[in-house]
């Protein structure tokens, strides 16, 4: 709902919804000020005054009441008196500053988004506030939309040339909030290959802390995330605001504490070669970022995160337990076409439902430092090409799938013989930036896109493919487009995202029960832009059950299980050497969408009849295994071999599932509070004894104590 107070001196928006209020004023008739976000309020009378003190050093124009140095603004220009961190830097023709913008008008009209990833399939209340450059050379708008059932708010910025000459945007944030310092603290998640997902939670102290890629992807050095929490913050209690950026390339997120207390947070593209020129009539528009508050800690931050990005991002075409088998960890690049069929004999027996021929199926691919672009099957290795292990596949009910990665390419390639030119970054062959031998496609051309759109076309029409693994294992350096003259490089790390959202949204529409999985060498490309155009992801290339639970621990604090994908393999771990039960790794691996890529063969029938009967219990829980929310039940952990307890919460029923980490040699029970579970509500635990709901939740579970590192126990509870 949105609320306007027009008065002569003022003009207020109230936007609110059953949770949260977010209020605005224009002041000056120019500055866009917030006034209050926080718990819904039935209305605002301003009871926290504007600070109006000409403070030393405050820069302001005469006849102006108050001064951009010290207002909490919610959009703001370099050079314009704010010397805190700003929204944007504007440049004209002449590469002078535009600093002097003035208040134009609203409306509340719903904003399309072709070219972007964008919240989807929502109700709520839309506000946009535009404004202008002196002498209308440039037009300003500031989108909102609140949702009507979440206390979430998405914001982004368009910009459009309304003069007459070229306007330079050299940043261009997409939300900038000021919020009085209260100790807060900032949560992030840093990581690097194979330890993606570690959380990072510190004190802001004066002056600015930033995270931030400059990679050309969203990187698994740092998440596209940030939240402010206070002091308070556990795991059911502590006020937090949340910020998500909805994009997969170069991005910053950043932190000021400003000398009048004020804490500000800015978020948006990154990248120290970002310049947009904007001709005559052109637009630019931010990617979207989400805000989502509460004070109910992380187990509220998590459920309002799962449930934005389940019901208005991914639109995942897994709709029933899809199990894959994957040849990987079985033939690596010795597959082939005797192996495949066995494989194929090996996923049917266990009760998987998709084949998934992973890395070496095509020509000159025997190694990571093999040929990519062409994407031609090896006939040495399928003599009877792909399409015969597809149609094998197929008339045993099962999906078939193959790993690809477009985006990238080799010079013994036949591609890159015939377009050198298609290669980002490529000035001279001799001093080329290589990384696992291979090269990238410059994304930002659109016969770029067309060529991998018509390639990856062809290859899923004539072999029948359900399923792309769709990897990325190198990031982008240098970034330049050859070509291109010097003032359109400034563009190029953005409109390679671009290039590459076109490719997966035309394919997507295309092939409509096809399935992408977005991989990049495991967790190196996850944000909500991804998810946007993806179905599920392999969240990191550690197999290491133990290992990849705490980092799915970490990562539903963003994102919905629906997305995870990760695999049974063998012991000892092919990463890391450890031992784990097989009971564990089933377990841990069933959290998402369960796989497996393993030689069968080499384990003994026991064995294979155990993963069969789980494969049929995962089957039968799938609505808690891949559908419910992962609500946390012991803190953020940064090592998987202390205790990690989750709970996945379905409509009547719940399973607890605990990993006791590394042992010690005090046998002595513990005592887990459910926490998250209905006060007023009975529950049957594993089907021996009822406990009521607020029991469950303050005295909790009793977890016995094991003999032996990483086990795993699991609880089922079901409302009664």
């Amino acid at each position: 709902m949105l609320k306007i107070d027009n008065q002569n001196s003022r003009i207020r928006f109230h936007l609110s919804n059953k949770k949260i209020s977010y209020v605005l004023e224009v002041i000056d008739k120019k500055f866009i000020v917030n006034r209050y976000i926080g718990p819904k309020l039935p209305y605002f009378s301003g009871s926290s005054n504007l600070d109006q003190g000409r403070h030393a050093f405050a820069v302001y124009q005469k006849g102006d009441d108050f001064s951009a140095s010290n207002l909490p603004l919610e959009y703001s220009i370099s050079q314009s008196g704010d010397y805190r961190e700003t929204s944007a830097e504007i440049t004209d023709k002449h590469r002078m500053p535009l600093i002097n913008l003035k208040y134009k008008g609203y409306n509340q009209e719903k904003v399309e988004m072709p070219d972007l990833p964008h919240i989807r399939n929502a109700k709520g209340s839309s506000l946009n506030i535009q404004l202008v450059s002196q002498n209308d050379y440039l037009s300003i708008t500031l989108h909102y939309f609140l949702f009507d059932d979440l206390p979430s708010i998405v914001r982004w910025i368009s910009y459009k040339n309304i003069g007459k000459s070229i306007i330079h945007l050299d940043k261009t944030d997409s939300l900038q909030l000021d919020l009085p310092n209260r100790d807060w603290k900032t949560l992030s998640f840093y990581g690097t290959h194979a330890n993606e997902f570690v959380p990072s939670i510190k004190p802001i102290f004066e002056g600015k802390m930033e995270i931030n890629s400059k990679r050309g992807s969203s990187s698994p050095q740092h998440q596209p995330f940030m939240a402010i929490i206070d002091n308070n913050f556990s795991l059911n209690t502590g006020k937090f605001i949340s910020c998500s950026l909805m994009w997969s390339g170069n991005f910053r997120i950043s932190v000021e504490n400003d000398q009048s207390n004020y804490i500000r947070l800015n978020a948006g593209i990154g990248g120290d070669l970002f310049d947009i020129s904007l001709h005559p009539s052109e637009k630019f528009v931010t990617p979207q970022a989400i805000l989502s508050l509460g004070h109910k800690g992380l187990g509220e931050m998590c459920s309002i995160s799962q449930q934005l990005i389940r019901d208005h991002i991914l639109e995942s075409r897994i709709n029933y337990p899809l199990i894959a088998f994957n040849t990987w960890e079985m033939s690596y690049f010795a597959v082939n076409e005797e192996k495949c069929i066995k494989a194929l004999h090996q996923a049917k027996k266990i009760g998987a439902n998709l084949l998934v021929i992973d890395d070496g199926w095509f020509n000159n691919r025997n190694s990571e430092n093999g040929q990519l672009g062409d994407w031609i099957p090896d006939e040495n290795k399928f003599p009877h090409g792909l399409k015969f292990i597809s149609n094998l596949t197929h008339r045993e009910d099962m999906k078939f799938g193959i790993w690809v990665e477009p985006e990238m390419v080799t010079t013994s390639s036949n591609l890159f013989k015939l377009h050198p030119d298609w290669v980002l970054g490529l000035e001279n062959i001799d001093t080329a930036l290589y990384s696992r031998d291979q090269l990238v496609l410059d994304l930002s051309k659109k016969e770029v896109q067309d060529h991998i759109i018509k390639t990856i076309s062809n290859l899923i029409v004539k072999n029948q493919i359900d399923y792309l693994k769709w990897d990325f294992n190198r990031q982008l350096a240098p970034i330049f487009s050859q070509g291109r003259g010097a003032s359109e490089q400034g563009k190029i790390s953005y409109g390679y995202i671009l290039g590459l959202y076109r490719v997966l949204n035309t394919l997507r529409n295309k092939f409509k029960d096809l399935i992408i999985e977005n991989c990049a060498a495991g967790g190196g490309r996850i944000d909500p832009g991804m998810v946007y155009f993806t179905d599920q992801t392999w969240i990191s290339d550690l197999t290491d059950a133990l290992g990849r639970f705490r980092i799915m621990d970490s990562m539903s604090t963003i994102y919905p299980i629906q997305i995870f994908s990760s695999h049974f393999s063998k012991s000892p771990n092919e990463q890391d050497g450890r031992i784990l039960p097989m009971q564990t790794r089933l377990r841990l691996s069933s959290v998402g969408s369960l796989g497996f890529e393993l030689d069968l063969s080499l384990m003994n029938e026991d064995k294979i009849n155990q993963i069969k009967s789980y494969v049929e219990k995962y089957k039968k829980d799938y609505d808690l295994f891949h559908d419910a929310i992962c609500l946390p039940l012991t803190f953020l952990q940064k090592s998987a071999t202390m205790p990690i307890a989750i709970l996945l919460k379905g409509i009547r029923r719940s399973l607890v599932i605990y990993s006791y980490g590394a042992t010690n040699a005090i046998h002595q029970p513990k005592w887990l509070p459910v926490i998250f579970l209905d006060n007023d509500k009975n529950y049957l635990v594993d089907e021996k004894n009822i406990y009521s709901g607020v029991e469950l939740n303050n005295a909790g579970l009793t977890i016995p104590p094991v003999m032996g590192d990483f086990k795993v126990n699991t609880y089922l509870l079901e409302i009664k």
